[in-house]
């Protein structure tokens, strides 16, 4: 029992647990570069959860990411084994307070590490998130908790340049308005761990200014709308490179915007297509004539979503480590060596 007592906390075994990480990270290092969609994926993914489902169907590409946490987690609980020894020895022989920092800092990286695990867990990292003006949107893995946006406020100088960008976004929560703040850059809004940071803004195309009959009607792509007569018409799909094949049923070319149509559709079964490259371009359904006046845009933002619910554990661990290390390199004696050769191993 003793020897394996000495094993677990021998310093040949930190050496060992070093290489094996380093050689790792070195061989996962070269794979994510070969491969950045893959790994992109993953990062956006809750990182267990999605190793223990797509793990053995990514083969290589994960088993290094599942080797490190394995080899991570030996390198921990040899960690611990190896600080409780030493503390019980620092305790047993009374010695000065100094000989406590160097476990102070392995108390620290133990906190930060235990952070990581529980952020891989439970955490969750979104990009590209893009949100309408006036839309609620699911925050992922977040059940029945929505996003709104409410407002984009953008300023430029006269070169052009942004000078100040804000967002306002409220959160909903089963329907309820539980949350509504201005959203900046470097100043996101947080709620219950998740953070949402605002990335980027625009402007698209959602609906279309219509003049049917003589009657002017603002219909939403993708909705429906009603005519003069109280006919309900709808938008369906938009097809970037219009065509009609042979047998009549319309198709797009290409996915590059040449000749832009949109599908409108009557309730009896009738269907037209509008051009859409320019206002002034009509079509019939049936005895209607439909011209495309305006398009109707609307403001959008993209946000990156982020859970780490484990993110004070390593805020707390790495204070610990960095002022566990500082006080280390003021703290030494002149004439004494910090941990004695006796005392040291890690």
């Amino acid at each position: 029992m003793k020897r394996l007592w000495t094993l677990l906390v021998s310093l040949k075994l930190t050496i060992v647990f070093t290489v094996v990480i380093c050689a790792l990270a070195v061989w996962g290092s070269l794979l994510t570069v070969r491969h950045p969609q893959l790994y992109g994926q993953m990062d956006e993914a809750v990182l267990l959860p999605f190793l223990a489902q797509e793990g053995a169907r990514m083969s290589v590409h994960a088993f290094w990411i599942i080797a490190l946490i394995v080899i991570m987690a030996g390198f921990a609980m040899h960690l611990v084994f190896c600080t409780a020894d030493k503390v019980y020895s620092i305790l047993k022989n009374s010695l000065p307070w100094r000989s406590f920092l160097p476990h102070v800092v392995h108390i620290g990286f133990l906190a930060a590490l235990l952070g990581h695990l529980v952020g891989s867990v439970w955490g969750f990292r979104s990009q590209g998130n893009i949100i309408m003006q006036g839309q609620a949107y699911p925050v992922p893995n977040a059940k029945g908790l929505y996003m709104r946006l409410d407002d984009v406020e953008v300023k430029t100088s006269g070169k052009g340049n942004m000078e100040y960008l804000r967002s306002r976004v409220t959160l909903l929560d089963e329907g309820k308005e539980i949350v509504t703040k201005d959203i900046e850059i470097n100043n996101p809004l947080i709620y219950k761990g998740i953070a949402f940071y605002h990335v980027d803004h625009g402007a698209a195309t959602t609906g279309l200014v219509l003049d049917v009959d003589g009657a002017r009607v603002d219909a939403t792509l993708g909705g429906v709308f009603k005519t003069p007569d109280k006919a309900t018409l709808a938008l369906g799909a938009v097809f970037p490179d219009f065509d009609v094949d042979s047998g009549g049923q319309a198709y797009s070319r290409s996915n590059e915007y040449r000749n832009t149509h949109v599908e409108i559709m009557s309730s009896d079964g009738g269907v037209a297509y509008l051009a859409l490259s320019r206002p002034g371009a009509e079509a019939r359904l049936g005895k209607r004539r439909i011209r495309l006046v305006d398009y109707i845009s609307s403001r959008f933002a993209v946000y990156t979503i982020n859970k780490d619910p484990g993110i004070w554990l390593i805020i707390i661990g790495s204070t610990l480590l960095v002022g566990g290390s500082a006080t280390l390199l003021f703290a030494r004696g002149e004439k004494n060596e910090l941990v004695s050769r006796e005392q040291s191993g890690n």
